[in-house]
């Protein structure tokens, strides 16, 4: 069962409820939301317990599982408050608890108190968004933190039909957490929050904050900004016009994304430039607003350089969602499949050459390779079984559509896999579980999401959330074979060079965009400088791959190290 950041393996489910309102006290709206949001599964079993090689002991994902909430004769009891932030309907056969009294600490922390009490309630269906937005306006920084990470962990846990328990991180636990990851992996990232309200454009960046025994005082780890002329119509105005033209194919000889691509860098990203260059962030994550999700941000332009020429760049759902912590890759056992041909579908002719470019013959990694009709489920779930592979690439066709989650699907050789099965999956695959190291990353090299279509984006963003597994790396829109194939290649041997997922991406983006990456007369050239043959049919001219068209649809999701 998927765990906001929490590390529950000293504490009881009950103690760690009661720690949770009784520390929300102050805040009706909060402590409202926790009684419908924490209150899940109380009788889930034990407490979860720390699973992977993780650094200074910060929050994990442990071991997803499906368990259901029974009722017997249940009586529906409405918590509704308009005005403070969440309208929700709990459905209990009963409710009851103690509480302790408990003082408050800074904005940054809060006090813990514990007792025991029996419940059991079903999660709320949504989140209020005029209440939501009056927190992120008038809140605190550390309860605006809390209200976005509890609100995105009810609207991915509806969508995608997975319970979701656990405490919010704080400011100061995220900012901790990331100062692990800068010393792990020396790159420096910096996660950024943002809101898209009536009134304008919230934005909300955590930094890497290390102390030490000689550290008394430093600098509050966040920065707030708040841009009022990027009211929700019209930046949702400027970024349809900034997703259409750079979707569209016939566009890639033109720079008419241009004007709406500097409009929204100049709104998201200017206003927290200078905090960002202050504190020698590499790596910009980003936790997005509803209807923002499916933005190409890499492609955001300063007007001088895009935003992935200055910083490596991730999606995630929250961060208390996200399993942050760092495995080196370069040693990763992969299971590539794949197919090149479809009953149903367009084919996709340069699989064969994707595949073996990164398991077989002269491939980069160790591993399996499956190719057409062996590209079934059941093979899929048999090498799971019989060996643990950290990264698991299918180059097929998969789509995020709107409405329920089992709209959208990963298609294998003889069947789709709906994304509402990938749960069942990862149980019965033993994914993320505290027993086995988690699968680090999927990658989805032909997939695309119903662009701007919230229901489409959370399903595309909550792909980790959904898999069990700690990142994806997959494309908003569907990319030709041979931008594809330019990208994957490129990808995996960065992967290699620089065992960190974002700047990986990165690399691999700015070959394209930068011409290194070529793809010309049949053949693709490499940074390398190593010439593929393309199949027949691919590439029968030169392609202008450092267009965003081509490099900016693949975006990584979730752990980015």
């Amino acid at each position: 069962m998927p765990v906001m950041g929490q590390d529950l393996s000293s504490v009881s489910v009950t103690d760690f409820i009661l720690d949770r309102l009784n520390s929300m006290k102050k805040f009706k709206f909060l402590r409202n939301f926790c009684l419908a949001f924490v209150f899940v599964l109380v009788a889930a079993g034990p407490a979860l317990t720390q699973i992977g090689n993780q650094s200074d002991g910060f929050p994990n994902l442990p071991e997803m599982t499906n368990t259901t909430t029974t009722t017997s004769n249940s009586s529906e009891t409405s918590i509704t408050d308009p005005s403070q932030g969440v309208n929700q309907t709990i459905e209990s056969s009963e409710v009851s608890g103690s509480e302790t009294s408990s003082s408050s600490g800074s904005s940054s922390s809060s006090s813990s108190s514990s007792s025991s009490s029996s419940s059991s309630v079903t999660a709320g269906k949504e989140v209020d968004r005029g209440g939501f937005e009056g927190i992120v306006q008038g809140g605190q920084t550390d309860q605006v933190v809390q209200a976005f990470e509890e609100a995105q962990a009810v609207d991915f846990g509806n969508q995608l039909g997975i319970p979701l328990y656990g405490k919010a991180p704080t400011i100061d636990e995220i900012a901790k957490a990331l100062c692990n990851i800068h010393q792990a992996t020396s790159k420096k990232p910096a996660i950024n929050y943002i809101f898209a309200g009536e009134k304008g454009l919230d934005t909300l960046t955590i930094f890497p904050q290390c102390l030490t025994a000689a550290t008394e005082q430093v600098n509050e780890p966040f920065a707030r900004k708040f841009t009022p002329e990027a009211k929700r119509p019209t930046l949702e105005k400027v970024l349809q016009e900034f997703r259409s033209q750079v979707t569209n194919p016939r566009n890639i000889r033109s720079t008419s994304y241009l004007k709406s691509a500097q409009q929204l860098y100049q709104w998201i990203i200017a206003p927290m430039e200078p905090e960002l260059q202050a504190n020698n962030i590499d790596i910009i994550v980003f936790a997005m607003d509803a209807g923002l999700r499916s933005m190409p941000i890499a492609a955001l332009h300063d007007g001088k350089q895009f935003l992935i020429e200055k910083y490596g760049v991730a999606l995630i759902p929250s961060f208390g969602l996200t399993d942050s912590r760092y495995i080196n890759l370069k040693d990763a056992q992969v299971l590539a499949m794949g197919a090149s041909e479809f009953t149903e579908q367009n084919p996709l002719p340069a699989v064969p050459v994707e595949l073996s470019e990164i398991v077989g013959e002269g491939g980069k990694w160790s591993g399996q390779k499956l190719l057409n009709e062996a590209f079934t489920l059941e093979n899929f779930k048999l090498l799971n079984r019989q060996q643990h592979f950290q990264i698991i690439h299918l180059a097929t066709h998969g789509e995020f559509q709107p409405g329920n989650v089992s709209n959208s699907y990963i298609q294998f050789w003889n069947e789709k896999l709906r994304m509402n099965e990938l749960p069942q999956i990862a149980q019965e695959l033993g994914w993320n579980a505290a027993s086995t190291a988690p699968v680090e990353l999927l990658v989805l090299s032909a997939c695309r999401t119903a662009l701007g279509d919230e229901q489409a984006e959370l399903g595309f963003a909550g792909l980790t959330v959904q898999a069990g597994i700690k990142s994806a790396l997959a494309s908003l829109w569907y990319v030709s074979d041979a931008g594809t194939l330019a990208l994957m290649n490129e990808f995996y041997k960065q992967l290699k060079l620089t065992a960190n997922k974002a700047e990986a991406l990165r690399q691999a983006q700015l070959s394209m965009l930068t011409g290194t990456v070529q793809v010309e007369g049949g053949q693709l050239r490499g940074s390398d400088q190593q010439v593929l043959t393309l199949p027949s049919g691919v590439a029968t001219k030169s392609v202008n791959v450092s267009h965003p068209y081509f490099w900016s649809a693949f975006t990584l999701i979730g752990n980015w190290n």
